[in-house]
């Protein structure tokens, strides 16, 4: 599989005025690259490898680059030359004052120009390299840089050998560059310029916030990034990747459940001769006979979860699981290899999330064991010794206990009164997946913070009593601490308030309440408080229609980057039947939503780009479907389907299409499962598209007929009344006779 290069740092403001001895090679490094063509393969030179040696000993991490990776392979003045330059430019923002560097990658050799430089940023904004300069001279925060680059055939062959995919890919990740740089979006700024080097094509960026206090790379981030970058780049390739982890997750799901049914049958013909497996199921079974609520993994004590985790990973050391397993952890580790050196830490089965419904599946064949009914216990609560332990028993050799940790700690403060503190154990107690759950005791905190005035609590509280999920469903206790976490202010509570008397689900509905509430939380910021109130005004179902107050209140929404709302914008700007009609500006709501991965949003901007001859593109289209497949849509299945079926736009490929239509139809899409079918009939593709093209015409024409006939009927209603207007207007002078 191809690789994604990739290489982040940050400048410090003190260290940006440190010149390495390096400065004089960057200053003349367009005479490194020219070399003697008729030399290029002769073995490097002793001067290149004496500077290659010096390189890796100041720059070690120069180890990791494509170039690096040539010069071993094949040690010729070109290789060297390819190396040096790649390991100089990679380190020139250390060399050099932060303006100097963004000048360098501006203006330096083989960088794709827009006239005096090659700097860019978000589109549509024009780029002073000199005003940038400026800008960076004067910042006294951090400057994170990247460098981004694959091989050539790898470039050529995505599509990665101009500057274009390269700036609309950048220009797609802004978002996930201004979380993982944790720099808000209005204050991020970020720059880049492409290199059409001679075997590597890359990209350098500079990113940094206007706010010079601002601003976090953690290698957790540097993993995303690298993750978010290769996924963009290599869509296709780990399309292929993914499908494979799926049919292998898939497969194991069915095999454990296959294993399961037969430990259990054997277990209960008495046939079954693995005592462990067999001790650990009766436990469970016998637990979960004794359990109250929802028989699901999620919402289990933390006791019986560490039986079903020993069940899974005695599962996992089956011949058949483990295989699979294997599988599904090589192509795992295929596609993670894409942007990354290190391999992903193989987890035991139990522990890995991907598999998380495994669990549901042992609970569900524990629950068909035969438990003899002498052997129920009545109650899971420990039992009270006898009694009291004698002096001898307490006392024991073990070493004091462990410092407490951070929930003890919590807790600790949280009895000694401190408000927040009780908050914080509160929220401990309602994390179903953790170790602490109990909502009773997170209830009993609450209420302390809240009677002390804390808002947050207060706004907790009602929450959880208006959801009813971990704590029994009370009206009045919710409305009582949302109204009062509403006179502090609260837009949460404001919000959640407001929606509540809107729905008028389980209070009588108050639309003048709802409609106030609602609107002070939107103008303190909250986005989804303006979604809302925005959707109830542009619907007129319960509040009174007013277009330009929805579009307003969907506008700050939006800008917040709330992905629904930015879905009915570009939706609106797209149909133009309420809003004028504006289709870049709707391509670029969606898109911006689609990196959300909102499935609606991304499955209409595949569409625009595919028929809109405005912003027509056709990988921007695939990009979209692609997104909007991966997250359940089956009409963009079914449009992916399609496009590979045709071979219009992109070359033809039948199984490609058939895949996407496949999935498409056992998804749902009766388009899909249309399409197939007559394929199969016809023996002949280009005879199905051609009948389904046929049937979508016809409907077409019915649909026109019947709006025609509609039409017709209004127009024959009001052809007396219009009569006479023309008659007075001719009367009138108004109109020729």
């Amino acid at each position: 599989m191809a690789r994604l290069i990739t290489k982040f740092k940050y400048l410090k403001p003190d260290e940006r005025n440190h010149l390495g001895s390096y400065a004089e090679y960057i200053a003349t490094r367009e005479g490194v690259e020219k070399i003697d063509e008729s030399k290029r393969n002769a073995p490097a030179t002793t001067k290149q490898n004496q500077l290659i040696k010096k390189i890796l000993s100041d720059f070690p991490d120069s180890k990791s680059s494509l170039e690096y990776e040539d010069y071993l392979k094949d040690k010729t003045v070109g290789a060297a030359s390819e190396f040096i330059t790649r390991a100089l430019e990679e380190n020139a923002d250390e060399m050099m004052h932060t303006t100097t560097y963004a000048d360098y990658i501006a203006t330096r050799p083989r960088a794709e120009r827009f006239g005096s430089h090659g700097l860019f940023t978000d589109d549509g904004v024009a780029v002073d390299l000199q005003e940038v300069s400026n800008e960076l001279n004067a910042h006294t925060g951090n400057v994170w840089t990247a460098i981004v680059s694959l091989r050539r055939e790898d470039a050529e062959r995505l599509g990665y050998d101009n500057g274009s995919r390269w700036r609309y890919m950048l220009r797609s990740q802004t978002q996930t560059l201004s979380e993982n740089l944790r720099i808000p979006m209005s204050n991020l700024r970020w720059f880049a310029a492409f290199h059409n080097e001679s075997h590597h094509p890359h990209i350098h960026l500079i990113a940094y916030s206007i706010n010079p206090n601002e601003g976090y790379l953690s290698e957790k981030g540097v993993m995303a990034l690298r993750s978010s970058f290769a996924k963009d780049i290599f869509a296709q390739d780990l399309l292929c990747e993914y499908k494979k982890q799926t049919e292998h997750r898939d497969a194991l799901k069915v095999q454990s459940r296959e294993v399961l049914a037969e430990l259990i049958a054997k277990i209960n013909g008495g046939t079954y001769d693995n005592p462990q497996v067999e001790n650990l199921l009766q436990a469970l079974a016998k637990r979960l006979a004794v359990t109250n609520g929802k028989k699901q993994y999620g919402y289990l004590r933390k006791d019986i979860k560490e039986i079903i985790n020993s069940i899974v990973d005695e599962l996992g050391k089956d011949e058949r699981i483990a295989a699979l397993y294997d599988l599904w952890y090589e192509s795992k580790e295929t596609a993670h290899k894409v942007y990354s050196e290190n391999r992903p830490e193989r987890l035991p089965l139990s522990q890995n999330k991907e598999f998380k419904s495994v669990k549901n599946m042992v609970i569900a064949e524990a629950m068909k064991l035969n438990l003899p009914t002498d052997e129920v216990e009545e109650t899971d609560e420990p039992t009270e010794p006898d009694s009291e332990p004698t002096a001898e028993e307490t006392e024991s050799p073990d070493p004091p206990p462990p410092p407490m940790d951070e929930y003890e700690r919590t807790v600790a403060d949280a009895d000694k009164g401190n408000k927040w503190s009780q908050y914080r154990a509160a929220k401990f107690m309602l994390d179903r997946d953790g170790d602490h759950y109990d909502p009773k005791k997170a209830v009993e905190y609450l209420t302390k913070s809240a009677k002390q005035g804390y808002t947050v609590a207060k706004y907790m509280l009602g929450k959880l009593y208006l959801k009813g999920e971990d704590v029994p469903k009370q009206m009045l206790h919710a409305l009582h601490w949302l109204e009062s976490a509403v006179k502090d202010d609260n837009p949460y509570a404001e919000y959640l308030l407001g929606k509540t008397f809107l729905k008028g689900e389980d209070i009588e509905r108050d639309t003048e309440r709802a409609e106030s509430l609602l609107s002070r939380s939107a103008e303190q910021g909250n986005k989804y408080a303006a979604y809302t109130l925005g959707k109830a005004y542009l619907d007129g179902d319960i509040l009174a229609q007013s277009i330009d107050e929805a579009v307003r209140l969907l506008n700050l929404s939006a800008s917040k980057n709330f992905a629904p709302a930015q879905f009915i914008l570009g939706r609106l700007l797209y149909k133009g039947e309420v809003i004028p009609k504006n289709i870049k500006k709707a391509a670029e709501w969606l898109d911006r939503a689609a990196t959300q991965k909102n499935p609606y949003a991304a499955y209409l901007a595949g569409k625009i780009y595919l028929t809109e001859d405005e912003v027509k593109d056709i990988q921007k289209a695939i990009r979209s479907f692609l997104i909007a497949a991966e997250n359940g849509n089956d009409y963009a299945e079914y449009q992916l389907g399609k496009i590979y079926l045709y071979g219009k736009d992109v070359p033809r490929d039948t199984d490609k299409a058939m895949y996407y239509l496949h999935l498409a139809a056992e998804h749902g899409n009766q388009y899909a499962a249309q399409l197939i079918h007559s394929i199969k009939v016809n023996g002949n593709w280009t005879a199905a598209l051609a009948s389904l093209r046929l049937l979508g015409h016809m409907a077409r024409v019915i649909q026109n007929r019947l709006e025609d006939e509609r039409r017709g009927r209004e127009n024959s209603i009001d052809r007396k009344l219009r009569k006479k207007i023309e008659e007075k207007k001719q009367a009138q002078g108004l109109r020729q006779g």
